[in-house]
């Protein structure tokens, strides 16, 4: 089976950002982690690293939105498949130390100021990650008003979670946001 240059670049770049950073990602760690030819970024990504990153985003934003709803529909209850979904990730960083996903924070936090481009896709991300919720909510007779608040506040607060819980290197945080949702979803 043929692997597919451009997508293998954008899967390589996604991880890179989420391990060093759009600074610390090199246009020679991506191809060395990718296997793609030297040649190949600016025939693939005429823009450069920036649409490489943009792109990465995008795949990013795409994937976890995917893995946060197919956790979402496993219970009719949509207060306890919330929860569970933040137990399960809280269980998740316990044994890898590690959220997938969350970097879009430090890349927005990196590059907001330098990149309107990169602060557009990163806003998206945000903006797909609380629609997941809020649609969930909707399917379940939420009002959309308020279906669309809920889902922001509980991807903030999820995003939070997962920050606080890098720097503690420990899931309390997520484990009490997760005590809380049937509080904010009255």
């Amino acid at each position: 089976m043929k692997k597919n240059t451009r997508e293998e670049m954008i899967k390589a770049t996604a991880k890179l950002l989420q391990t060093n950073g759009y600074v610390g990602t090199g246009l020679n760690d991506i191809i060395r982690l990718s296997g793609a030819p030297k040649g190949s970024i600016y025939y693939h990504f005429p823009d450069g690293k920036e649409q490489l990153a943009i792109e990465a985003v995008n795949w990013t934003r795409e994937t976890v939105a995917n893995y946060i709803k197919e956790k979402l529909e496993v219970h009719q209850d949509p207060v306890l498949s919330i929860q569970e979904f933040i137990l399960e990730s809280a269980e998740r960083f316990e044994k890898d130390n590690y959220f997938f996903g969350v970097p879009i924070t430090a890349l927005v936090l990196e590059t907001s100021s330098t990149s309107e481009n990169l602060r557009k896709a990163c806003n998206e991300v945000f903006e797909a990650w609380g629609n997941v919720f809020s649609d969930i909510l909707k399917n379940k007779g939420y009002d959309n008003d308020k279906a669309n608040e809920i889902g922001m506040i509980i991807n903030s607060m999820i995003q939070g979670a997962f920050v606080i819980s890098l720097a503690r290197r420990d899931s309390t945080a997520l484990k009490k946001i997760a005590n809380q949702i049937p509080f904010i979803m009255r």
